[in-house]
């Protein structure tokens, strides 16, 4: 599990570095409030993921048996930060959304409910997990909002 859990605080890190690579262009200030909480959030989750691994966050990208779908989301990830400065940050948010829908279906389905099944008699480390999934579920909606926002568009209400 420990491989998972350096994995996971590899890419938290680097989704970090591309929402702070990110935002200088984007315009609208509260899409930039929306994605500096993102920023935040995956730099705490890979300080998470790098005690649970009891090592330091690696400088590349470790081996992990991952699945197909969070494979998909790492190279939609590497893209968006080759195309910073290069495409519309509206572009590359659309982009991260994918990305965050996928990582997100990943760590709900796969990689938590592993993480908790090994750590079912530690209480604590199972909420920090929890809140972590939970995390993530709302990082796809504050990122859908940050496009909204930036394209100029009212959000939908949601019920």
């Amino acid at each position: 599990m420990e491989g998972i859990y350096s994995f996971l605080a590899f890419y938290e890190r680097k989704t970090a570095e591309v929402y702070e690579k990110i935002l200088p262009s984007i315009k609208n200030s509260t899409a930039r409030l929306l994605i500096s909480i993102l920023a935040i959030d995956s730099r705490k989750h890979s300080e998470v993921f790098r005690h649970l691994s009891g090592e330091k966050v690696p400088d590349k990208a470790p081996e992990a048996n991952i699945g197909v779908i969070a494979g998909e989301a790492i190279t939609i990830l590497k893209d968006a930060e080759g195309m910073i400065g290069n495409k519309p940050s509206l572009e590359i948010l659309e982009g991260l959304v994918r990305y965050e829908k996928l990582m997100n279906e990943e760590y709900l389905v796969e990689i938590y409910s592993k993480a908790v099944d090994l750590r079912q008699k530690n209480d604590a480390i199972k909420k920090v997990l929890n809140s972590i999934a939970e995390d993530e579920a709302r990082h796809r909606d504050f990122l859908e909002l940050a496009v909204n926002l930036e394209r100029g568009t009212p959000s939908p209400e949601r019920g």
